[in-house]
């Protein structure tokens, strides 16, 4: 079963994602996430199932194909077999939403970079995370490109919802960026 010494070991591996993997796997293990979500498979795949182990959670991973996974770690369908708590997705997460029915204790977001793409995910998606879930978006800052569309759309996001969330930008060396967002309680 994956777990916190798989993910440390991913971590020394040199690519867009390694400065936060622990964090995504801290995040939910910290909040005893029970519902993980992830629009976009990766290595942060091993480090959410790793956390959904931990927290006897349910972890489902979305994206239009499983080869995002092998892409970062060769062979690492395989390691999927044994791990009952990962659930694969196969499809577009705009479509997949639409069937989606369970509230949400951790959202991963880390798709297509496209600002029309990310800001239709936080409108479907982010209505499922629930009071005291934490939403994490990777690639908010971006210079230029079409990774700025990502931090386009948050900050849009955050200013139709001023009183909805607590965040958090971090920055990495790459200037990459992370976004931690904590859904404040309803009352």
């Amino acid at each position: 079963m994956l777990d916190e010494d798989f993910v440390r070991n991913l971590v020394k591996k040199d690519n867009e994602i390694s400065e936060y993997l622990l964090s995504l796997y801290n995040i939910p293990v910290q909040i005893n996430a029970k519902t993980i979500i992830e629009l976009g498979a990766g290595e942060s795949t091993f480090a959410l199932t790793a956390a959904a182990n931990k927290t006897e959670g349910e972890f489902y991973s979305i994206d239009i194909g499983e080869g995002a996974v092998e892409r970062y770690s060769p062979g690492g369908l395989e390691v999927f077999k044994n791990e009952p708590r990962y659930h694969f997705i196969q499809g577009d997460d705009r479509k997949v939403v639409k069937t989606w029915n369970k509230g949400i204790d951790f959202l991963f977001l880390d798709t297509t970079h496209i600002y029309s793409h990310t800001k239709q995910e936080l409108e479907e998606w982010i209505p499922f995370v629930v009071g005291g879930g934490v939403i994490a978006m990777h690639d908010t800052a971006h210079q230029s490109g079409d990774g700025t569309g990502c931090r386009k759309a948050l900050d849009e996001f955050l200013e139709k919802n001023p009183d909805n969330f607590t965040v958090v930008h971090l920055l990495d060396t790459k200037h990459l960026g992370m976004s931690i967002l904590v859904r404040l309680w309803v009352m």
